[in-house]
């Protein structure tokens, strides 16, 4: 008899897959009455992936960025682990080192009888909030994961660098002098008030929480030195964020602020890193002077100008995401020694690294003039064209290119202007000055007469008659750019 016959009556298929169900039923029972394999108080060594969980310096009350490591059951045994706990846990309190776990999945500094099978492995994460103290430079905090199987201890220890800090937070600030003996942390933004000055002193290093500014509606003079650069960058100290983009917002100089100067600064990972609005009320003054400044991988832009007048010595803008310039609604823009270079990085671009433009803001019959003037200036990046200009407003728009070198295939005009690669060292590892062959060595004007900073590059090297163009003096014997 066919047993698959489509003529075999429902009764006979299913008698026929009665065997079937009864080994199913069988198995299961089987299963379920099977003797637990985990077994607890086992004198087992486990393995570790690691003996030591590192974290870099963690700002006190900032919170790290979470790190895991792996537990492992090296036996032919089904393990439950007795505990796994913080050390401090164990402690019952009395020394709290702000570490905090999470045991495979469970949210807790400590866990029981913990199933492990042989051959297997569990996660543990880690994370620190480092509480203040009174020391003035970077301390060690220390804990330790332990792990308690039968007669058996094992341990991973977890250490951390807490630095204390200053603390502002949604701040208006009178005139105040900033110092390098703490690091500055900001908070949802401060603002420099009207008539106020604030300060920087040489060797200051200033981070900032995600979407923060400083806001400058008074007066801001940051004054560092080669030896001691002030320093502006994101307050997640951590790799994956210490060299993200956009992990903070920037410097933001509002309308009606004058006299700002920045020496010697390096601002990095932002989304607009320099801004200033509006030309200056009266005088002819910049709204913004820069000197020996370095602005490196910000998400939109390095240096935007809305109607403004900045002048920049020594300035290196590097690798952001729209635009390394953008003098825009017009302004007044006058760079020397300075360097515009957009190489080796994770942004795609859809504009060149630096435009001018006079379009109108606002009200159409205004007019708005726009200057931009480069001397002794390296503009090179990774597109064809690297200078654009929108000349669709009322006002004049006008450049001056002096002994420059610019990546442009539009043949702009200029005083001894090149289109040659001006052959970088390393700009994947940032190090921007030139090679012996580059046609940037020696094509500079001497301009130390009338710029004193200029008797210096960026790193404080001192400079010929015959200069090198950018913001980089190439030193024959040693001198290399090591940021």
């Amino acid at each position: 008899m066919d047993l698959f016959s489509s003529q075999n009556s429902p009764d006979l298929r299913r008698n026929a897959a009665l065997p079937w169900l009864l080994v199913l039923a069988w198995g299961l029972l089987g299963w379920a009455c099977r003797p637990d394999t985990y077994r607890g108080g086992l004198n087992v060594a486990l393995g570790y992936e690691t003996d030591t969980l590192l974290f870099d310096t963690v700002l006190v009350q900032a919170g790290s960025i979470t790190k895991r490591f792996k537990v492992y059951n090296p036996s032919n045994q089904d393990l439950l682990v007795d505990r796994i706990a913080l050390g401090s846990a164990l402690a019952g309190g009395s020394r709290p080192s702000g570490f905090r776990l999470n045991i495979n999945g469970l949210a807790a500094n400590q866990a029981q009888n913990l199933r492990l099978a042989a051959g297997d492995s569990l996660y543990i994460f880690a994370e620190v909030t480092v509480n203040p103290n009174d020391s003035l430079t970077p301390y060690l905090v220390t804990d330790s994961v332990l792990f308690f199987t039968g007669q058996q201890v094992g341990k991973v220890m977890l250490t951390a660098f807490g630095q204390n800090a200053r603390f502002y937070r949604d701040s208006i600030i009178g005139t105040t002098v900033w110092t390098k003996d703490l690091p500055i942390v900001i908070y949802n933004s401060i603002l420099v008030d009207s008539q106020a000055t604030l300060w920087i002193q040489p060797g200051t290093r200033i981070f900032l929480n995600a979407g923060s500014s400083i806001f400058v509606n008074g007066t801001l003079r940051a004054q560092g030195t080669a030896q001691e650069p002030i320093t502006m960058q994101g307050d997640r100290l951590d790799p994956f964020y210490r060299d993200l983009a956009g992990a903070w917002n920037g410097l933001h100089f509002l309308r009606g602020s004058l006299n700002n100067y920045l020496r010697h600064v390096h601002l990095r990972n932002g989304s607009v890193g320099l801004r200033v609005d509006s030309l200056p009320a009266s005088g002819s003054q910049p709204n913004l002077r820069l000197e020996s400044v370095w602005v490196d991988h910000f998400a939109q832009a390095g240096i935007y100008g809305n109607t403004a007048h900045i002048e920049g010595d020594n300035v290196l803008v590097s690798n952001c995401g729209l635009f390394n310039f953008l003098g825009d609604f017009g302004g007044e823009y006058r760079f020397r020694h300075s360097t515009f270079v957009h190489l080796q990085s994770e942004f795609t671009r859809a504009y060149p690294l630096m435009v001018l433009s006079n379009r109108n803001l606002g009200t159409p019959s205004r007019s708005n003039n726009a200057l931009l003037s480069l001397t002794n200036c390296l503009v090179w990046g990774g597109t064809d064209e690297e200078f654009g200009v929108d000349s669709s407003g009322n006002g004049s728009l006008s450049y001056q290119f002096q002994h420059c070198i610019l990546k442009s295939l539009r043949g702009w005009s200029g005083t001894n202007l090149l289109y040659q690669n001006p052959r970088f060292k390393n700009p994947g590892n940032r190090n921007y000055a030139i090679d012996t062959l580059s046609p940037a060595y020696g094509a500079g004007i001497d301009l130390r007469t009338q710029y004193p900073a200029l008797q210096f590059d960026l790193l404080g090297q001192s400079r010929t008659a015959t200069p090198t163009l950018g913001c980089l003096e190439r030193i024959e014997m040693g001198g290399i750019f090591e940021p």
